[in-house]
């Protein structure tokens, strides 16, 4: 059985890949194929943790020390959301598209050091049995999540064409 750490380790291992695959790509269908890999995963993960976590929150014993936690995670989870944004209204491959990609790289990172080291040791230590039922309603939700989502539409950058 998987453990809920594992899989949101996963997750954030694959959204930090993308995200270096997009810093990597050059042609407009790589830049396309990378951004979507990222913007899909983000939301997936983001949607099904907020669902999993705040649906656990109302039946903690902890619920005033945990909600604290939870709460900054979701914050997180919306600063990635914006900058992924200002990331998709940036000219690809332009100095500031890359800077922001590396930005939001670095705000996984924070993010899912901070989910893996403070938030799910906490929900471990104060809500055993509650922990031990997370990682297959996560698993679940992200799979619904996913299967809502559509790609997005092509785009078309003159400079990429060029280039391609």
């Amino acid at each position: 059985m998987t453990d809920f750490l594992t899989l949101l380790q996963r997750d954030h291992h694959d959204l930090e890949a993308g995200l270096d695959e997009l810093l990597d790509a050059v042609t407009a269908p790589q830049i396309r194929s990378a951004l979507d890999g990222v913007r899909l995963g983000l939301a997936a993960h983001a949607e099904a943790e907020d669902i999993v976590m705040y649906a656990a929150l109302m039946h903690a014993v902890a619920q005033d020390v945990l909600e604290r936690v939870v709460v900054h995670a979701r914050v997180a989870h919306a600063a990635q959301e914006r900058m992924l944004a200002s990331v998709v209204c940036s000219l690809p491959g332009s100095s500031p598209w890359r800077s922001r990609v590396q930005t939001l790289r670095d705000m996984v990172r924070l993010h899912a050091k901070y989910e893996e080291e403070t938030v799910l040791p906490l929900i471990r230590d104060l809500e055993p049995t509650l922990y031990g039922s997370l990682a297959g309603k996560f698993a679940t939700e992200r799979l619904r999540q996913l299967s809502m989502m559509q790609p997005s539409a092509q785009f078309f950058v003159p400079e990429l064409a060029q280039a391609s």
